[in-house]
């Protein structure tokens, strides 16, 4: 089913937890009216509910499956997969980290289309490697991704032929593979670091005695360098095959000619006499409670996560979409609570959050998971697991139960509104999931009925019943990891148990569910005029300038339905402060953004709005401050309430300060000890000059925050909105919203001065400078390469600037990974500033065995200079062409582009009728202007160079 249920992925929560940085993050903005709950008349029935009518659903005499859909969002657009049901844990003994390679090898030749040829072609039809083309290998699966357009009929018909050789006619030549070698491996050392030796540690535990543990998606170096070129052949033999297949097509086309080319292209792959069993593995239960507690000297973080295995979930019937229902308003109330924890004063964790779902295909579980500051595991344990016992021993609260079933039955609403607004890529991963597991695809529009019909019946018991068994101490598994460090205690098995065993004498009240019961504004503000407006037909847009000073642009559009996007500024930004204050000014929208607004604090605010789809947030930037936000049309009256309260009535809390400034130190206590971020911090320090404004962050920079000094400043830059620009898109009638910009916007405040950004000094040096920064315990480096330059601001100037980075990524692609295999990929940008001043940077990264470093800068430098020299390859530069032009074709019907679009024209005072003329800029684009810019803004003599070296240990 489509993401509206609660229910995600618990092996992505707990990689989060436990190696990444995320927790999950329950629903806070949206909601619906309050629904009675009437005891259910009579179970849910079992049976399988219907897969969605408008999918062309099949299955080909060879056993191949597919899905077929016709959709216009984007338009002349269709989303391909091919999809493989077998992953790594497939893999014999000797093929660990094969059917990852298996996936690479796709794209490195087939009978019909040469090495490269496919990516080639993708590319000079408009579609970007990564971005319209890719695939990801999993435990039980792999997936190619593919979107090709369809205004074209033979490009339709090569898509499909792709698809089928990947299916069944890779070349597998042995020096392709042995080419390869040299990328998989780099991707493997790419991913190493104390994320990677933590889950490497943690992972034989959370899997003991299954397959999982041995089968790591990545494989080991040992194999990746080594094994028989057939090896890899017979994984290919034994797992791609057509009844392990199917076939996903979801687009801007005629679904009966879909299927002829499905058919095409797939019914002639045989079917193998004598198929391999694809057997399933499971994840053996267990009792009581295992525990993997880790320290890595280059761990920045310490998390700690409880996991309880469950058996695996379907989600097939009604009966299974109730009791997901019922398993999402537990975890999205609990994770409410858990983030009210993270706000106060002296918080328990950095970050919380927890969730019932998936551990692996065979396996579900129920997580619960903190990042604690420093020192901190066993308090943050505490915490984490008081607020579940406080649910099982006293339940949520009938408020609660109400404000979440509101909450989801808003979102549904708002999903069905936007049916025929979805992407898509939503769809065909839908049917990739359907395929792979089973989980029921109903539609929509059968989805919404489910909701209507049981979300009402949902009672407080049932909820608070399951509070109870997933706490349970047998079949758990507990994680942590720390930084290890001379001085700090790691984590140890008698400490997390003794927290456990002690909460079952711990005195724990009921929840106090505290809800504001006042409305967000009690009245109106008095409203302003509108002094002037004018048009421009050509773009859709109207200008209103109201009598405040304030201007606001407006573009009505049908991209969404039930969307509305908003974003202000107006220029100053911390560059007007001291430099003594800019730490404090810095971090004065976050403190306000969570301290709340008005008397509500962050808390109440949330609960207030629960019925509402609609979100403000302030920010300060160092050249302008603002706000941006989105809304429902329906609730664009709190948007605009919410607007003039932040700019008006910003709250002050001593409590969100202390929470924001002590999160904040648990972020940054032990970043260093991760050599990337030294290596990061160091080019910042080079390319500022060591500029005091760029300092990095620190435990010593959060002394200088200061309340009183950030809540003055917010003050001052949100005193005068006179010189203030609103740019609104979305779905909306311009004379809709004229009362509203009147009283809220209208009645903003002006003083009349006059001001605007200054130039605090920040320069890039000059001269050619070398440097290495020796970090790290694994056998990697870091190469960044920058050229900064004075930089003469035309749109011609950007274009052209902007296709050199294009066109070298392609170039050195191909030279780094497909020939010489140097690399996983390469990292090559070109960014421009007007504001304060006209400049360039370019910049080269990439990640690669430090004895290859020198080997590939000099790789770089010289296809620099050939692009200088010789100018690039005709054909490179009509794959640019032809990409931007495909980019532009989807950009124009997002609101996301015009509000970006829209505010750089007034932000630049530029005219945005350009916004229409930039296939003039495409059209224009020649080998010659490339080369020129390259020439002009790449200065070898202007040049930093920083690599990160691995320390040299015994």
């Amino acid at each position: 089913m489509r993401s509206h249920r609660f229910s995600a992925s618990l092996l992505a929560l707990f990689i989060a937890l436990v190696v990444g940085c995320g927790t999950t993050q329950p629903r806070q903005e949206t909601s619906a009216p309050s629904v009675a709950a009437p005891a259910p008349s009579a179970a849910p029935p079992t049976v399988e509910l219907p897969l969605d009518p408008a999918v062309t659903h099949g299955v080909l005499d060879n056993g191949l499956a597919f899905y077929i859909r016709q959709h216009d969002e984007p338009q002349q657009r269709a989303e391909l997969r091919l999809v493989i049901n077998a992953g790594s844990v497939l893999e014999d003994d000797d093929q660990r980290g094969l059917a990852h390679f298996v996936e690479h090898m796709c794209f490195n030749g087939t009978e019909n289309f040469a090495k490269q040829e496919i990516v080639d072609y993708l590319e000079s039809i408009g579609m970007r490697f990564g971005a319209d083309l890719n695939a990801y290998t999993s435990f039980d699966e792999t997936v190619y991704m593919l979107q090709v357009p369809t205004d074209d009929e033979e490009i339709v018909e090569k898509g499909f032929q792709i698809l089928a050789e990947w299916a069944h006619r890779v070349s597998f030549e042995a020096e392709e593979i042995d080419k390869e070698r040299g990328v998989v491996i780099e991707e493997w050392r790419l991913g190493r670091g104390a994320q990677a030796r933590i889950f490497d540690k943690q992972a034989p535990v959370l899997f003991q005695d299954s397959r999982y543990a041995e089968r790591l998606i990545i494989g080991s170096e040992e194999v990746l360098a080594s094994f028989p070129h057939d090896t890899l052949r017979r994984y290919y033999r034994d797992w791609y095959r057509p009844d392990l297949m199917a076939v996903v097509a979801v687009g801007d086309f005629d679904p009966r000619h879909i299927e002829e080319l499905i058919r095409a292209n797939f019914e002639a792959i045989p079917k193998p006499d004598q198929p391999r069993p694809r057997q399933e593995y499971g994840v053996p239960d267990h009792d009581g409670t295992r525990y993997a507690l880790v320290t890595d000297p280059e761990a920045t973080f310490t998390r700690v996560s409880v996991l309880n295995l469950l058996p695996r979930q379907e989600l097939q019937s009604e009966a299974d979409y109730r009791r997901s229902l019922v398993e999402g308003m537990h975890d999205a109330m609990l994770g409410q609570r858990l983030q009210e924890r993270a706000r106060e004063a002296d918080p328990p964790y950095v970050a919380a959050g927890g969730g019932t779902g998936s551990l692996v295909r065979t396996k579900g579980a129920y997580t619960l998971g903190a990042l604690v500051k420093e020192g901190g595991l066993e308090r943050g344990l505490e915490a984490l697991m008081t607020e579940a016992e406080r649910a099982r021993r006293h339940g949520f609260t009938a408020t609660e139960l109400e404000r979440t079933k509101s909450a989801f039955l808003r979102s549904m609403e708002q999903a069905y509104r936007e049916r025929d607004k979805i992407k898509s890529g939503s769809f065909a991963n839908e049917y990739v999931t359907h395929f792979l597991t089973a989980e029921a695809a109903p539609g929509i529009e059968a989805e919404v009925e489910l909701a209507e019909k049981y979300v009402p019946t949902i009672t407080l018991d049932e909820v608070n019943a399951l509070a109870g068994r997933w706490l349970s101490g047998s079949n758990r598994v507990i994680t942590a990891s720390a930084p290890e460090k001379e001085g700090l205690e790691p984590p140890r098995e008698a400490d997390i148990a003794g927290v456990l065993a002690g909460l079952a004498a711990a005195e724990i009240e009921p929840y106090e569910d505290r809800v504001a019961d006042q409305p967000l504004m009690a009245a109106s503000p008095p409203p302003g005029e509108i002094l002037s407006e004018r048009t421009i037909d050509e773009l859709g847009v109207t200008e209103w300038r109201l009598d405040n000073g304030i201007r606001v642009v407006l573009k009505p559009t049908d991209f969404k339905n039930d969307e509305v996007l908003f974003t202000a500024f107006s220029p100053g930004g911390t560059s007007l402060v001291s430099g003594a204050e800019d730490v404090a000014a810095s971090t004065a929208d976050t403190v306000i953004a969570q301290g709340g607004v008005g008397p509500f604090d962050l808390t109440e605010l949330q609960k207030l709005l629960a019925d509402k789809v609609v979100g403000v947030s302030p920010y300060i930037s160092e050249l302008e401050e603002g706000l941006s936000g989105n809304a429902s049309p329906e609730d664009l009256e709190t948007m605009f309430q919410l607007i003039h309260l932040y700019v008006t009535a910003p709250r002050r809390s001593e409590q969100a300060f202390a929470s924001v400034q002590q999160r904040f130190r648990g972020i940054v206590e032990n970043r260093l000890a991760r050599p990337e971020a030294v290596y990061a911090d160091r080019i910042s320090t080079i390319m500022t000059q060591n500029h005091p404004r760029r300092r990095p962050w620190s435990e010593e920079l959060l002394e200088e925050m200061d309340l009183d000094t950030s809540f003055r400043i917010y003050n001052e830059r949100f005193a005068d909105t006179s010189d203030f620009t609103f740019v609104i898109v979305g779905n909306f009638e311009p004379d809709d919203l004229k009362s509203l910009v009147q009283s809220y916007l209208g009645s903003l405040p002006n003083t009349g001065r006059q001001e605007s950004w200054r130039d605090i000094g920040v320069r890039a040096p000059e001269g050619v400078i070398e440097e290495t920064v020796v970090k790290g315990i694994e056998p990697k480096s870091r190469v960044t390469i920058l050229f900064s330059n004075e930089f003469e601001w035309t749109r011609q100037n950007n274009f052209d600037f902007n296709a050199v980075a294009s066109i070298l990524r392609i170039r050195l692609r191909e030279v780094l990974r497909e020939d010489e295999g140097g690399t996983y990929g390469v990292g090559v940008n070109s960014s421009t500033s007007r504001f304060p001043r006209q400049t360039s940077t370019f910049s080269v990264g990439w990640g690669c065995d430090p004895e290859r470093v020198d080997e590939l800068i000099g790789l770089v430098d010289d296809e620099i200079r050939s692009l200088q020299d010789d100018g690039p390859d005709p054909d490179d530069v009509a794959k640019i062409q032809e990409q931007r032009r495909r980019r532009r074709e989807i950009q124009l019907r997002e609101n996301g582009f015009w509000l970006s679009a829209l505010e750089a024209s007034w932000w630049y005072d530029q005219d945005p009728l350009l916004i229409l003329k930039y296939d003039e800029l495409v059209d224009g684009l020649t080998a010659e202007a490339v080369r020129d810019a390259a020439r002009r803004w790449i200065d070898f003599d202007r040049r930093v160079e920083v690599v990160l070296m691995p320390e040299t240990r015994e």
